[in-house]
């Protein structure tokens, strides 16, 4: 499924952090400066996609945001009622202001939680965190409730992409303010997370769920050689908001998730990325990557291609394979995740294998998965730009064949959010990069770029002017 919606999200006081503010798009990235907080913004991001739906309370609210939200089912349920009294369909659009009074409830829920979900997402309670809410909320197409009767045996549904099914009930109103609960967190839910996080039920949030965005931090390689020592900790979970008797895990939330999800065994039938992991195998591995089932853990090894030739452990093989191992594993299996979360997927790859990791990730958007990456890689960043101006070429076909790209190797700008992350002093300042036909430049990477192209220039000069010896 493609992602539909567009919202922002801002913090304050967070980190490094006096504000920022981060839009969400199909590809999203954070480029910048080293130690400048990116892991922390995209790991704050992840935690709202994966434990935002665990936020909604169990029984109805007195708030006035709570409030408008009912107000809005009510008078669209009777719009529904009268409907279909009339022969009618019961099928009732969500304007863009009723959008807008779900969102608010959700932003409220965020200001009343946040230092417990940030608390669960880092494993420290002790995180200061200011503000946190949802800004510049949109929605390609709207969504649509559609009201059933009783007899059509209609259960509350959110699956369909633009659509919830709710029950229409007896009588003026449904059976208790309960029902009326449940449709709003469904709504609200539907349309902060809808198709990139985990369904709203199980509302339960110590375990990964299905659908739940996958985080890949930075450090793959050292993770997959040392898999088997640290997956204990990660099946003994912490959940540093709901059980204090639990000591904290060495972890963040988001790596626990990623060393429970190693330590699954999804099937492969059904598998909607096995053609880019697959591409992934032949262009830059030039072998498969396995799972073993060993014992109480499941062990990784890698499988050069030619015959005859023996598998190897992840710790006799390449850096390359073993930060890729991950990524290609989950691509090649029925996909529970909704969203991508990498960290720095240029790392230990040669400017030609980043070039080939860039259109990987823009096949997998294009494919409607969201992906959201933390990266340094200049040469992996332009790779994007050169897709991005491909896109709108008006010989977009002829070259796309000459440089021997693929069908879903292009980028619409569109797209695309680039955030800057620069450090000052003993905060960072957070910048949305424009992004054009032309693709999107860069300051922190073009300022070092320009520096060493001048040096380069400098002591060429030296040497063209002068081939004597030393300075007397």
């Amino acid at each position: 499924m493609a992602m539909h919606q567009r919202w922002a999200l801002r913090v304050e006081g967070f980190a490094r952090f006096k504000h920022a503010e981060v839009a969400l798009r199909p590809l999203t990235l954070f480029v910048g400066e080293n130690n400048s907080g990116k892991s922390y913004m995209a790991s704050l991001l992840w935690g709202v996609l994966a434990l935002g739906r665990s936020l909604f309370p169990a029984r109805p609210g007195e708030s006035k945001a709570y409030k408008a939200c009912i107000d809005v089912l009510m008078q669209h349920r009777a719009r529904a009622q009268t409907q279909i009294a009339q022969g009618g369909c019961g099928e009732v659009v969500l304007a863009a202001e009723d959008t807008q009074l779900f969102v608010q409830w959700f932003n409220e829920l965020l200001a009343k939680h946040k230092k417990m979900l940030v608390g669960r997402i880092f494993g420290n309670r002790d995180l200061p965190i200011g503000d946190l809410r949802l800004l510049d909320y949109s929605r390609a197409k709207p969504i649509t409730l559609v009201f059933r009767t009783d007899d059509e045996a209609v259960r509350l549904s959110a699956r369909r992409e633009h659509h919830i099914g709710v029950p229409l009930g007896d009588g003026v109103a449904w059976p208790n303010a309960g029902e009326f609960h449940r449709v709003a967190c469904y709504v609200t839910w539907k349309l902060i997370g809808g198709d990139i996080a985990g369904p709203l039920y199980p509302p339960g949030a110590s375990q990964r769920v299905d659908g739940e965005p996958l985080f890949l931090p930075a450090s793959r390689t050292g993770f997959m050689l040392t898999f088997r020592a640290l997956v204990g900790e990660a099946l003994t979970l912490y959940d540093a908001a709901a059980d204090d008797a639990v000591p904290p895990s060495q972890f963040t939330l988001p790596v626990v998730r990623f060393l429970q999800a190693l330590n699954s065994t999804p099937p492969t039938a059904g598998a909607v990325h096995a053609k880019t992991a697959g591409w992934l195998e032949k262009t830059l591995l030039q072998g498969g990557i396995q799972q073993v089932k060993q014992g109480g853990a499941p062990d990784y090894r890698y499988q050069p291609f030619g015959e005859g030739a023996a598998s190897l452990p992840m710790y006799l093989s390449s850096s390359l394979v073993a930060e890729l191992a991950p990524i290609v594993h989950f691509l090649k299996h029925r996909p529970s995740f909704r969203t991508l979360f990498i960290e720095e997927p240029e790392a230990h790859l040669h400017p030609q294998a980043q070039r080939a990791m860039a259109r990987a990730v823009v096949r997998l958007v294009n494919a409607g998965l969201p992906v959201v990456a933390t990266t340094h890689g200049d040469t992996l960043f332009q790779q994007i730009n050169n897709l991005v101006q491909l896109h709108g070429h008006p010989q977009r076909k002829a070259l796309s064949a000459e440089l021997g790209y693929e069908a879903g190797e292009t980028l619409a700008e569109e797209l695309l959010s680039v955030f800057q992350f620069r450090r000052e002093a003993a905060e960072t300042t957070v910048t949305a990069l424009p992004v054009t036909a032309y693709g999107v430049a860069v300051p922190t990477f073009n300022e070092p770029l320009a520096a060493l192209t001048q040096e380069i220039y400098r002591l060429q000069e030296g040497l063209d002017g002068d081939a004597g010896g030393e300075d007397a």
